[in-house]
């Protein structure tokens, strides 16, 4: 819908943060900023496998970093990714790649609907690229997750 900030602005760059209590931050984010949460999807473990918060007009992506996750030791890396809608990502995956990024992980489909890939810039600075191939409920990622989730 028109009203969600992640499919309308295609081409603005979303913060991405790898935190490890990420149910705190999202409340701390709503106490100190107002942040209004857009969607959360919460883990059998208890993390927060992916949470959309919105600080004004713009949008932020955060998640318990996942042990293989590119953002998994906030305390010794990077904890922060640059997330960035585009018309096609195998193109501008490729492109990235080809220009000198570095390969994290390959461009597949997700089961919330997108199609994603992510690479480090040769600066350190991890970026995923994604194109939104289905819109889904939260009800349809909920279950599609706890399907992956069941399949180990």
């Amino acid at each position: 819908s028109a009203s969600n900030p992640f499919q309308r602005a295609i081409t603005r760059i979303t913060p991405y943060l790898g935190i490890k209590k990420a149910a705190e931050a999202i409340d701390f984010y709503k106490k100190a900023f107002g942040a209004i949460e857009v969607m959360r999807l919460s883990m059998p473990d208890g993390g927060i496998g992916h949470a959309e918060l919105r600080i004004g007009d713009c949008p932020i992506m955060l998640g318990t970093p996942c042990d293989q996750g590119p953002l998994s030791n906030p305390d010794q890396s990077p904890s922060v990714g640059l997330h960035l809608y585009v018309t096609d990502v195998d193109k501008s995956y490729n492109q990235a790649i080809a220009a000198g990024g570095i390969v994290v992980s390959e461009v597949k489909d997700q089961f919330y609907g997108d199609r994603s890939g992510t690479l480090k810039d040769p600066y350190g600075h991890l970026w995923f690229l994604a194109t939104r191939k289905e819109d889904l409920t939260q009800e349809q990622i909920e279950q599609r997750a706890k399907e992956m989730f069941q399949q180990g």
